[in-house]
């Protein structure tokens, strides 16, 4: 192949890309303009302080339990019954047996399990929250492996009825899919791309969408991905095919790639984007922050608005949060929203019914 085509080919994706995004679902701008935002109303709050819940990043909800996790303090997974008040703590990170050097929380609509994940190792632990309700002595237990190929590295994990969706370092996708029966795996879909993200490599793909969020309908049927400005809309198939029907990108992050390594690292101007991802059979919803590291340094994580879509990827309605947010969960029409501010707080609000 000569010189001249390689190049010509170039420029012509270069171009195919820049279409693409110039497209109205590819670059949408209904995210510019916030002054219009309805004021979610603030109902109530948890002080987790007198739980003794003092250094929670993320929170959950399952089955009437507000599971927090956190990455320091031997107590890193808190389980508060909202019906008893009783909180039961699990120390995962360490050496010993079904310990972890990482977890995170395994996003589940399905069963009664309140599941996490050894990212490293693909392995996949479980607690009966049933059971939880009657006996606050109960462990938690292995359930499932994923099998990792060389070079995979995992970072998030969820959990559908038949199968397990995971993104991390995929040498051949944005999604790995584990067909739970089975056993079997494979990676599909493309990352969203724009000029300064399509010629990386799978490392850096993967790297750059570390912090990618998933979620789905209660069928598993339908499911979304977010990162910093970007949201798409997945079909689930019966045998684990993903299909995009709708992407948003509003905006792109911009970012360095290191000097070793796939290290990756971003313009401390640009304004963070989607920092929290929740779903219902209706509605999908994002915390969204326009803060920057430059003004706000690590708060910046801490969204002041929450964003809704309806499956279709159509932004159904903004609302303004009255304290910005570090993570949420939905039940229902109750937002359970973690602060972290200043001592952390969970806020509770309403949805509207419509």
């Amino acid at each position: 192949m000569n010189k001249f085509f390689i190049k010509f080919s170039k420029a012509l994706l270069l171009l195919s890309i820049a279409l693409a995004s110039s497209c109205g679902d590819k670059m949408a701008n209904g995210l510019d303009d916030l002054s219009n935002a309805q004021t979610l109303s603030l109902k109530d709050s948890i002080v987790l302080e007198n739980m003794d819940i003092l250094n929670p990043h993320y929170i959950y909800y399952k089955d009437s339990f507000l599971i927090f996790n956190s990455l320091q303090g031997k107590k890193e997974i808190q389980l508060l019954n909202l019906s008893s008040g009783d909180v039961t703590e699990y120390r995962v990170i360490g050496q010993g047996r079904n310990e972890m050097q990482y977890y995170h929380t395994v996003n589940s609509t399905c069963g009664d399990m309140y599941l996490f994940a050894d990212n490293r190792m693909g392995k996949v632990y479980g607690v009966n929250l049933d059971s939880l309700k009657v006996n606050s002595d109960i462990n938690y237990d292995l359930i499932y492996s994923l099998p990792i190929a060389e070079g995979n590295h995992f970072y998030r994990f969820m959990d559908l009825p038949q199968f397990t969706v995971c993104v991390g370092m995929l040498k051949d996708g944005r999604f790995g899919i584990f067909e739970k029966e089975t056993s079997t795996y494979c990676e599909q879909m493309e990352y969203p791309e724009n000029e300064d993200i399509y010629s990386l490599g799978y490392m850096h793909k993967g790297a750059l969408f570390s912090r990618t969020m998933m979620a789905s309908d209660e069928t598993g049927k339908q499911m979304v991905a977010a990162c910093f400005g970007l949201i798409d809309f997945y079909s689930v198939s019966d045998d684990g095919q993903l299909t995009l029907r709708k992407s948003n990108h509003y905006h792109f992050p911009q970012f360095e790639i290191g000097t070793y390594g796939p290290a990756i690292s971003f313009e401390k101007k640009e304004k963070v984007g989607m920092t929290g991802l929740c779903a219902d059979e209706n509605y999908v919803y994002a915390l969204y922050s326009t803060r920057t590291f430059e003004d706000y340094g690590e708060r910046a994580y801490n969204a002041p608005y929450l964003l809704v879509w309806n499956w279709s990827g159509e932004l159904a309605k903004i609302y303004n949060l009255p304290v910005a947010l570090y993570g949420f969960a939905i039940s229902g029409n109750t937002v359970y929203g973690l602060s972290r501010e200043e001592s952390p707080i969970v806020y509770v609000f309403e949805l509207d019914e419509n």
